[in-house]
């Protein structure tokens, strides 16, 4: 069993698969990765673990709609999910701070409002896009700048680098202050006002309505909302 557990271990870090449970995010509810699917190959280690955790919904950050049709029937277990419409492709960039970025991290939310979990976030390599998209998500939910921070540079462990961060600089504490700090016009981010912060950033950036920001803490928190 030890064995088996060292394995799938060694598969996760490959595939830069883990699960995000921090502050009030609910165990085994939302997963981040890299792509399924490279080089028109499905990652073994990518269908193990999604399907180990039984992954219901979809948020790929990096291909758009036409693209990832002619792809998603590589891996059956993704495919499965496409089919059903539990994938959305968003073909986001890597301006946090573009109108463009911020109209599709509104639909993403949206999706895991409308959507049943448990989720998974992927871009290409999992590290950028993935990185700011569970950045916000887990400063929402109350997580600590330590627990972030230690989730981000993770990725780093594993076989992708950053597309957008040099050697020298993508393990920098303040690369990860950075990417927090565009919640809030690059405001000083302190323990204390991190959550407000993101929430205030989802409803005045982002623009989700009061309601919307509601529900997407009842969904990470796995509480039932009650009208």
């Amino acid at each position: 069993m030890m064995h088996n557990e060292m394995i799938i271990s060694a598969d996760a870090q490959e595939a830069n698969f883990r699960e995000i449970c921090m502050g009030n995010i609910v165990p085994k509810t939302l997963y981040r990765s890299s792509h399924p699917i490279k080089d028109n190959k499905q990652g073994k280690a990518h269908a193990i673990l999604a399907i180990r955790a039984k992954i219901a919904s979809v948020l790929n950050l990096c291909d758009t709609e036409s693209g990832l049709a002619g792809k998603a029937f590589i891996a059956p277990w993704y495919s499965k999910l496409y089919k059903n419409n539990h994938i959305i492709a968003l073909g986001m960039n890597f301006g946090f701070t573009s109108d463009s970025f911020n109209k599709k991290l509104k639909k993403a939310l949206q999706f895991i409002i409308n959507s049943d979990g448990p989720y998974l976030i992927h871009c290409h390599a999992g590290v950028d896009r993935t990185g700011f998209v569970s950045m916000v998500l887990e400063s929402f939910m109350g997580a600590t700048i330590e627990e972030i921070a230690a989730d981000y540079l993770e990725s780093f462990n594993s076989s992708f680098g950053s597309s957008i961060y040099t050697e020298v600089s993508k393990c920098d504490m303040m690369v990860v202050m950075e990417n927090l700090s565009v919640m809030g016009g690059y405001a000083v981010i302190t323990d204390q006002n991190l959550q407000g912060i993101a929430e205030n950033y989802l409803k005045k950036t982002i623009k989700l309505t009061a309601e919307e920001t509601t529900l997407l803490k009842y969904k990470l928190s796995g509480q039932t909302l009650v009208t």
